[in-house]
């Protein structure tokens, strides 16, 4: 029999073999604990940011959802506001019908939904997913189009004489802003359904990777900006709108006050707002 130290060899290899079955079920035992606490971090994390992306969505379409109350215009006092919408080449959804969500009502209603969806979208804007926060986004540039159309009275020429108070730009915008609310309600639909799609997408489709920082984040961000301006100006029908609206700005001026703009300060002011070229004269003006 083979000695090693005073012992038989076949003790010292058995000992052996049991300190590699220690080591070896420590070692496994060390991956698993590291992994599944790994993995309960992530589980955690990922209950953690479902619970706030939820409380966030349901806040945010809670919020859109009050404020887009349809109402449709009586018949008899639609006639006049069809004509000249028609005539503007607006579309009109439900033709002869003229129907418009509840912030396109008043000035005061739409700033105050305007501004409650930026700040809204401010706050909850860490917890949406890419394509919602880009929809918000898209939605809110949106809305400030629509706002700066507003305050477009305040730099029509006027005649010498003739100035507009606080009053007159409230009237003024509210004969507007219900115009594009009815010419614009089924996109707005639309802008609305996309976003109630996106958002439900987001809860069952979560994903919990975290945008990179640097050069390329800004490049990404840039990118967005762009996808948002090409939306509005290339391809919604608010975009289609904008060479248009300094034309019915003016008209709406005209009857309200019952007075005539000269025509060159009319093209004027429609080749620095609708940003055409000299020689496109609207014949609107004519």
């Amino acid at each position: 029999m083979e000695l090693y130290l005073g012992y038989p060899i076949f003790i010292w290899e058995g000992v052996i073999n049991f300190i590699s079955v220690v080591v070896a079920g420590l070692v496994i035992a060390f991956i698993t604990t590291f992994y599944l606490k790994k993995k309960d971090e992530k589980t955690r994390v990922a209950g953690v940011i479902l619970e706030k992306r939820v409380n966030a969505q349901h806040e945010i379409l809670q919020f859109v959802e009050s404020n887009t109350q349809k109402f449709e215009m009586l018949q008899s006092d639609a006639i006049i506001l069809r004509e000249l919408i028609l005539s503007h080449d607006f579309e009109l959804p439900y033709d002869p019908q003229i129907q418009y969500a509840d912030i396109f009502s008043s000035i005061d209603k739409f700033r105050k939904f305007f501004h409650g969806f930026e700040s809204i979208l401010e706050k909850h804007k860490l917890w949406l997913d890419l394509k919602v926060r880009h929809q918000m986004l898209l939605m809110n540039a949106y809305f400030s189009s629509i706002n700066a159309m507003l305050v477009s009275f305040n730099r029509l020429p006027l005649p010498n004489g003739i100035e507009l108070n606080e009053e007159d730009f409230t009237i003024l915008g509210n004969k507007l802003l219900i115009i594009l609310g009815a010419g614009l309600d089924e996109e707005f639909n639309l802008l609305v359904m996309d976003l109630e799609v996106l958002m439900v997408n987001s809860i069952y489709k979560l994903d919990l990777n975290r945008p990179k920082s640097g050069f390329f984040s800004k490049r990404k961000a840039s990118k967005e900006v762009k996808k948002v301006e090409k939306f509005l100006y290339n391809e919604s029908l608010l975009g289609e709108y904008i060479r248009i609206i300094p034309i019915l700005i003016i008209q709406i001026l005209q009857a309200y006050k019952n007075i005539e703009i000269n025509i060159d300060e009319a093209v004027d002011y429609y080749m620095k707002v609708a940003n055409t070229s000299g020689t496109d004269k609207p014949h609107s003006f004519v």
